[in-house]
This record gives structure tokens, sequence and C-alpha cells, in this order.
């Protein structure tokens, strides 16, 4: 046990997750999230709205390159998953200082390995975007934004360790003010830069940066704080090889998943390149109209995550399973009423965030949502489960359903409606069959990793025995 105390809200907020009426816990840790995730999605509209001022070409380069950067980001979020399970399991069991110092290896880990990466692939960035199939014309408009985003990811893993030691505690109203903040501070830069300066893309991807980097300074400053129950110091910056070796082990099947998945949805950005810069825009702002349901649905499964470590931790391995069953009926219920809300204004809405005046691209755009607009719930789906099992450390579930989501499903199905010349709108059929597939693979994996847990227990706890 740490000689350190809890202050009174943290000890209010760690009884509310271990011993609280779990729909009104799930619903207290979520909402802050929720909140978060409500914005950005405005936030992305925005962002996308002001790139579009630029032009059609600059718009698909920031969603093909944004696809790049995505299956970077991975490598920093993959740890802050990991580091955030150890942390929240050893809070969750009252040892706060055993929780710090994994707190510690994981952000010392987290940026090594983002800033390696991030240096090779600024090296050989060109060769890499030519061989993922960028086109001429993302070249031309993305590789001054490239550049910026590679760099970036390394301020992101910082970040992602931050928010995952907050999370861990279950402080969600953290994360949401600080990346409120840094979210106004990179509207404004964006504005600034295009709509005042005039500026491209590579003055895009650089308000990015500074945001995060002012982020990393709040985030910094709150993991230092003397006022934590948890609170760094330098030793805990030193690397310790094994507990770095522990998190990896977690860690790299989450890199794994998201990398692929990321890499995974450039190769589909690649294949639809035949179709042209028009139709990548549509996709990417197709995607962009269902995101916002789908990312507030989708925030319940931070909540699964931390909420089940803890009460692993804590030995409650019944709650953990009622956790899960309370967050995916929420996400639902979220998912599918923002759908429909989406459904009813998209005609509205798709002029707003696009200058192209092509005759097909609004009709394209609609077309593709109309089978992606279910990824709002199916996607929120895999997801929760994958935090389900984040929280009792089996990650590679979420490296399995990945795969399955894109190398099973979206990959070959795209190829196959290819062949038989479907056209551009199978980069919706291929979206609806991959996720609701995934989604029903994942509940599979799920009913049968709880028949097991039921009749031959988790470690030294069984389902009947937790409170």
């Amino acid at each position: 046990m740490s000689e350190r105390l809890l202050s009174a809200g943290e000890t209010k907020r760690r009884d509310m997750i271990l011993n609280g009426n779990l729909w009104q816990v799930v619903i207290a840790i979520t909402l802050p999230l929720t909140i978060y995730a409500l914005f950005n999605y405005f936030y992305g509209f925005i962002d996308f709205l002001l790139v579009s001022r630029i032009g059609t070409d600059d718009v698909g380069a920031v969603f093909f390159i944004g696809d790049v950067t995505g299956a970077i980001q991975a490598i920093g979020g993959g740890i802050a998953i990991a580091g955030s399970v150890f942390v929240a399991r050893h809070y969750g069991a009252g040892d706060y200082r055993e929780a710090k110092r994994y707190a510690g290896s994981s952000l010392t880990t987290a940026f090594v390995l983002a800033l390696i990466v991030a240096i090779l692939m600024i090296a050989f960035g060109r060769p890499l975007l030519v061989l993922m199939n960028a086109t001429p014309e993302i070249l031309a408009k993305g590789m001054g934004y490239y550049v910026v985003q590679m760099a970036t990811t390394v301020l992101i893993a910082i970040n992602g360790v931050f928010m995952g030691v907050e999370r861990a505690k279950g402080n969600t109203k953290a994360v949401m003010n600080l990346n409120l903040v840094a979210m106004a501070v990179k509207i404004a830069l964006t504005y600034l830069f295009v709509v005042i300066l005039s500026l491209g893309t590579f003055h895009v991807g650089l308000a990015t940066m500074i945001a995060q980097g002012m982020l990393t300074l709040l985030g910094l400053r709150a993991l230092f704080s003397k006022k934590s129950s948890i609170a760094l110091t330098k030793e805990d910056l030193k690397i310790d090889v094994e507990r770095s070796k522990e998190i990896l082990l977690v860690a790299l099947p989450v890199i794994g998943g998201k990398f692929l998945f990321s890499v995974g949805r450039v190769v589909v950005n690649g294949m639809a390149a035949i179709y042209g810069t028009t139709a990548i825009a549509a996709f990417g702002l197709g995607s962009k109209l269902i995101g916002g349901p789908g990312a507030v649905a989708l925030v319940f499964e931070e909540t699964t995550a931390s909420m089940s470590s803890q009460n692993i931790g804590a030995g409650k391995l019944k709650r953990t399973f009622q956790t899960y069953g309370i967050a995916n009926l929420y996400s639902a219920i979220l998912g599918f009423a923002g759908m429909f809300l989406v459904m009813a204004f998209v005609d509205t809405m798709i002029p707003w965030f696009s200058t192209n005046t092509s005759p097909e691209f609004a009709p394209l755009v609609k077309a593709i949502f109309a089978f992606e607009k279910f990824s709002a719930v199916s996607s929120a789906t895999i997801g929760i489960v994958a935090g389900l099992f984040i929280g009792f450390k089996i990650t590679k579930m979420t490296l399995i359903l990945n795969i399955i989501r894109v190398y099973v499903f979206r990959i070959p199905a795209l190829f196959l409606l290819q062949l038989l010349g479907t056209g551009p709108i199978a980069l919706g059929y291929v979206m609806f069959i991959s996720n609701t597939g995934t989604a029903i693979v994942s509940l599979a994996f799920l009913v049968s990793f709880y028949v097991k847990v039921k009749n031959y227990g988790y470690l030294d706890l069984r389902i009947e025995h937790a409170a």
C-alpha cells in the first residue's frame, strides 16, 4: 500500500466505481467523455470545413494522410491503454505506489518508441506514401502536412499516457476539460491560418501540433502535481526494464491491432483511389457524418476498460461483467439516436462541409452514408467488447477483432465488389459488411469468454463469489 492518501474527491470517485449503483456510475464516468466526443464531432466538421476551403485535393490529402498517421499513433495509444490497465488494477487494489511506478514507465516507454518511429516515418515518408498508393495530388498537397503530423504523434503519445492515467482513476472530467481547451486552440489556429492568412495543409497540421503541444504541457503538469495520489517524480521516469516489458507485452497486441486497422484503412483508401479523388473525399465525408454518433457511442469503451480494471483489482468479478452489459446498452441507445438525428439532416449538412460542386459528389456521399451509418452502433459494440477484454489484460482480442474487421471482411469484400464492377458505392457496402460482421463475431467471443470464466474463474476470482 502507498503511504500517500487519496484526496476527498479521489476517495469518493474510487468508492463510487467499486461500490456505487452501476447504472449511475457508468453515466457519471462516461458523461464528461461524451461531452468531449460531441465537441470533437463538431470540431472535426469545422476542421473539415476549413480544409475544404483550400480545395478538394487538399481534403483528399488530409483524409488519406490522416489514416497513415493514425497507424503510427497506435504505438503511443497502445502503450497508454496498457499502462492505464496496470495503473487501474493497482489503483483499484489500493496500491498507489505501484500505480505511480507503472504510470512513469508508461510515459517513458511511449515517448521513446514514438520518437524513434516518427523519425523513421519522416525520413522515408514519400516512398512509403507511394507504396500506399497515394495519388500525385496527395503527394503534391500533403507532404508538408504529413511531416508535421508525424512529428505531432510524439506529443500525442505523451498526451495519451496522461489521459490514460486520469481515466484509470475515473477522473474523466480532467480529460474532457483539457481536451476542450486544446480543441479550441486548434480551431482558432486553423481559422487563422486557412481563412485569414490563406495558407495550406501544412499549416493545418501545424495548428494541430501547437494545440497538442499545449495539451502536453498541461498534462505533464498534472502528472507531476503533488496533489495527485500517484504524482510522478523524476525517479519514476527512469527506464524500468521489467515494468516496461510487462507494459509492452500487454500493449503489443493493442498496437498491432490499431496499427493493422489503420493500415487496412490506408489500403482501402488506396483501393478507392481507382474511383478518383472525389470518391475519396466523399468516402471521408460519409465517415465524418456518422463520426459524431459513433464517437459518442464508442466512449463507453474507455469506461468499460478503466472500470473493469479497477473492479478486477478490487476482486469484484461479477461487477466487471455487469459494467460491460450496462455500458453496451447505453452505447446502443445513443448510437441509434445519433444515427437517426444525422439521417434527418444529412441533406442540409453535406453542402456545409464541402465546396465540391461536382453533380455526383453529394449523391455519392449519401449513398455511402446510407450503409456506413450503422457503424455508429456496430463499431461501438466492437470497441466495448474489446474494452472489457482489455480490462482483463487480454489485449490480443483487440488484435484479433481488428484483423477480422479489416482483413477478413473489409478488404476482401471491396476486392470482390471491384471485380464485379460495383462502382464507388462499394465503399459503403464494405463498411456495413465489415462492421456488422465483426460486431457479431465479437459478441460470440464475449459469450464464450463469460462461460469460461463462470465455469473456471479468472486468476483466483470466481463470479459467484464476487460482490
